[in-house]
């Protein structure tokens, strides 16, 4: 111990390294400070040094190291830990952590019998370049990648995730959706696809209908700012949200109803769906979401990040197919609404981009978290407009991130 009389500070070193949990490449990695090291007080200021390009964070508020390791061997991190005793006095300590990271195992991929049905490519990729077709940049672009898991690869299973977006030019209506097939489902590949296109089409086909109306009321609204204007608008979206889950989950029975012996059931999927657009008052946002992933408006300068959905509990396993969804109170409570004056990216993702980044559902509305995501991805996508690789930029960064087995992948994105 040292004490620096001059500064009234007392600094502690030379604690002895601690040992973690060992990790492993690919996998998510979560882990609390050894309890001798987290301090009492919980004012208590702690910095973790030694994570930098890793994969890995440090969630001080949570003292808590997570995230996915990308390479073997041996991390040495230092813990500085900054706090104030009962006498006021300012106190510095130290302490050295190791952590030992191990390759993961390699696998023999596996490839689909020929004649399965429902065929899908291993990755697919769109983007919408709105801003390079306007003359004002007001409006934002909108881009998607698709991946196949390593752990469908290994296991012979074609890609069950599936996305589908549109902008509407007329209109100026955003329309996107992410699906999920359920892996106990036969042909819910088939499934996150009909789901994906039958919402998004929807949507708009009814939105091209309403869309004077809706812009009267818009109008009125920006004037006047009355509540019950903006309460009309939110109505009649979310009739036209709900009307377009429907027409999914009709899009869905038709197809089972085209074979003997299969049920809607067999097609089981997720589904994220999100509609927004820019308004004089803002962008107004409308999502509906049944199963796990999630969808956030994320603002890097605001720090502000609003799960919209997403982050149910995987024990309830819910799909568009499970009963009881389609009921009014069912939809009642999957359809939410924001304004926002602007945002830095809208996200619709998979549970295969959310569970290893996110960890759990508790862990979701974490800021921190969506900001390092934000700035891991801005390091690989760029997303200033000026590039038509958008959407492949996107499917590079779902397959580096983790180097091991996972599931499908798929991300949407607004910028």
């Amino acid at each position: 111990m040292k004490e620096d009389k001059n500064m009234n500070q007392k600094i502690y070193s030379g604690s002895k390294p601690g040992n973690l949990p060992n990790a492993r490449t690919g996998h998510r990695y979560v882990a609390q400070l050894p309890v001798n090291y987290i301090p009492s007080n919980p004012l208590a200021n702690c910095l973790l040094v030694g994570l930098e390009d890793t994969g890995l964070h440090f969630i001080s508020e949570k003292k808590q190291i997570v995230g996915i390791p990308r390479n073997s061997g041996s991390i040495e991190m230092q813990l500085n830990i900054r706090e104030y005793n009962e006498s006021g006095v300012e106190e510095f300590s130290t302490h050295e952590l190791k952590l030992i990271v191990e390759d993961d195992y390699n696998f023999l991929p596996g490839e689909p019998d020929v004649n399965t049905p429902y065929r899908k490519r291993d990755e697919v990729t769109y983007a919408i370049p709105v801003n390079r077709n306007s003359k004002n940049r007001i409006k934002k672009d909108v881009a998607a990648a698709s991946k196949r898991g390593n752990q469908q690869i290994e296991e012979g299973k074609i890609r069950e995730d599936d996305f589908y977006i549109q902008y509407h030019s007329g209109t100026r209506w955003y329309a996107l959706a992410v699906a999920d097939g359920s892996g106990k489902a036969k042909y819910s590949r088939k499934g996150s696809e009909i789901a994906c296109r039958k919402v998004v089409e929807s949507c708009l086909e009814q939105l091209k209908k309403q869309s004077r109306k809706i812009r009267r009321l818009s109008i009125r609204y920006t004037k006047k700012k009355l509540d019950k204007v903006r309460h009309e608008i939110v109505v009649r979206l979310h009739d036209i949200i709900a009307s377009s889950v429907k027409g999914a989950y009709e899009g869905i029975v038709l197809e089972a109803m085209n074979f003997e012996r299969r049920t809607p059931e067999d097609y089981a999927t997720t589904l994220l769906m999100c509609l927004c657009k820019k308004f004089e008052f803002g962008w107004l946002i409308g999502v509906f979401g049944v199963g796990d992933g999630a969808v956030c408006v994320y603002h890097k300068d605001n720090w502000y990040s609003n799960l919209m959905a997403g982050g149910e509990s995987p024990s309830e396993k819910c799909f568009l197919t499970t009963p009881g969804i389609l009921q009014p109170s069912g939809l009642e409570r999957r359809i939410r609404f924001t304004i926002v004056d602007d945002f830095s990216a809208l996200f619709l993702m998979t549970n295969g981009v959310s569970d290893p980044i996110f960890g759990n559902e508790d862990d979701l509305p974490c800021f921190e978290l969506w900001n390092r995501l934000w700035g891991d991805i801005r390091s690989k996508v760029d997303f200033s407009g000026k590039t038509k690789d958008v959407g492949e930029d996107l499917l590079k960064w779902l397959s580096l991130w983790t180097p091991g087995k996972y599931d499908d992948r798929t991300v949407a994105v607004v910028f």
